[in-house]
């Protein structure tokens, strides 16, 4: 498998998508988080996960230190996927949000400008970082603690450390590893690039404690194009927000195609 290959996970049929997403995952969970993802929005789209080192197949490889470096190796992502002839959507779900921003900043420099973004349940970097941020708190807390205390907090970001009794000690100490290595990165991020001029849209659940109505509104100082904030009832976090709501308001989003036209910053 070429370097290239190894960012990205697809389950497509075989037929020509009208158009493409580019998924970025959230902290400790793999690109096959978007494989249901395929099922619900059909063969129209193609859908494709983002794979980071030292998760699922690449959990023997050492974990990025650099949102960039993330970023590039999307770059390659793409270049695997020939997604050119058709309209390309980033997704970032979490973490992923600023994974996600950061290549369609990288995709502008380059003259190939995304259709759109969709950033879910991220705090926009400005909130990163800043006085009373409770996301920066948390994840301190977290990187103090020593790998038993963070399993036995039941910590709701490391999906499948629940049954960690059952894993194999290294394969615990691996999760572990990515999951310091990504709060480490997102806490460190900070954004350089002028805004996009791609559409974007943000969302998050209504009854997130860690990114509200604010941090939500907040990403519309990241694109001069059109923009849009939704809360979704019912969803508490990530987890919930990208299984139960994202597909469907997706797929409505591809098949209206244009991004609001009027007042697009309220």
């Amino acid at each position: 498998m070429t370097d290239a290959k190894k960012w990205v996970r697809t389950w497509t049929t075989g037929t020509v998508p009208r158009s493409t997403l580019l998924c970025f995952p959230p902290t400790g969970v793999g690109a096959s988080a978007f494989r249901p993802w395929q099922t619900e929005l059909g063969p129209d789209v193609l859908v494709a996960g983002v794979q980071l080192p030292c998760r699922e197949e690449r959990i023997e490889e050492e974990p990025p230190t650099r949102v960039e470096d993330v970023a590039s190796g999307a770059l390659q992502a793409l270049r695997v996927l020939r997604a050119d002839g058709t309209p390309l959507t980033l997704v970032g779900v979490g973490s992923g949000t600023a994974m996600a921003l950061e290549t369609a900043a990288r995709l502008e420099s380059l003259g190939r400008p995304a259709r759109r973004v969709v950033v879910a349940t991220g705090r926009p970097p400005h909130f990163v970082g800043a006085p009373g941020d409770e996301t920066v708190d948390q994840a301190t807390g977290i990187l103090d603690q020593t790998d038993q205390e963070i399993i036995d907090s039941g910590c709701s970001c490391l999906p499948g450390l629940e049954v960690a009794a059952e894993l194999d000690e290294w394969l615990v100490e691996r999760m572990l590893t990515g999951f310091r290595a990504t709060v480490r990165m997102i806490s460190q991020y900070a954004y350089t690039h002028p805004p996009l001029s791609s559409e974007l849209h943000a969302w998050h659940g209504s009854d997130d404690p860690l990114v509200r109505r604010e941090h939500n509104e907040g990403w519309h100082r990241y694109t001069t194009g059109a923009f849009s904030a939704r809360s979704f009832s019912g969803c508490p976090d990530y987890f919930t927000i990208s299984r139960d709501a994202m597909p469907g308001a997706l797929g409505k989003l591809l098949t209206a195609g244009a991004a609001p036209a009027a007042n697009p910053h309220a």
